[in-house]
């Protein structure tokens, strides 16, 4: 499994369509490279999606729980991506609280929803309304 490294990866992929569940965001761009086949992916998780109110009233995520939220989500792309995923495209995946909480066998079937979605080709303005 290819991955994002850099910023400017993660910014462009922004440009791109978006699938939102409740445990995480996916958005997905293609590439205009051809050299790599293979499809790449970007996890993020900030401490303000997974944060719980703590002494002193600051609202503050673990570095715990943003790993914990971050594993589960790359376990269940790395499940469905090879029947899920398009090759060339770029995959940024936001991890949300319910990640920490979700049965998984429901974020399988969120994940595979949400690659079929973002993979799908972006609809034109003569698709949704044809000239007569």
């Amino acid at each position: 499994m290819d991955t994002l490294k850099t910023r400017a990866e993660f910014k462009r992929v922004q440009k791109g369509r978006k699938w939102v569940t409740p445990a995480f965001i996916m958005q997905g761009l293609a590439r205009a490279d051809i050299e790599s086949q293979g499809p790449r992916f970007g996890f993020t998780v900030s401490g303000k999606s997974v944060a719980v109110e703590g002494e002193g009233g600051r609202k503050r995520g673990k570095a715990v729980d943003r790993n914990r939220a971050r594993r589960r989500l790359k376990e269940a792309v790395r499940l469905t991506f090879a029947e899920a995923a398009r090759p060339n495209l770029d995959y940024v995946i936001i991890g949300r609280a319910v990640a920490l909480t979700r049965k998984f066998e429901d974020l399988l079937a969120d994940m595979r929803r949400a690659f079929h979605k973002v993979g799908q080709p972006a609809r034109s303005d003569k698709e949704n309304n044809p000239a007569p």
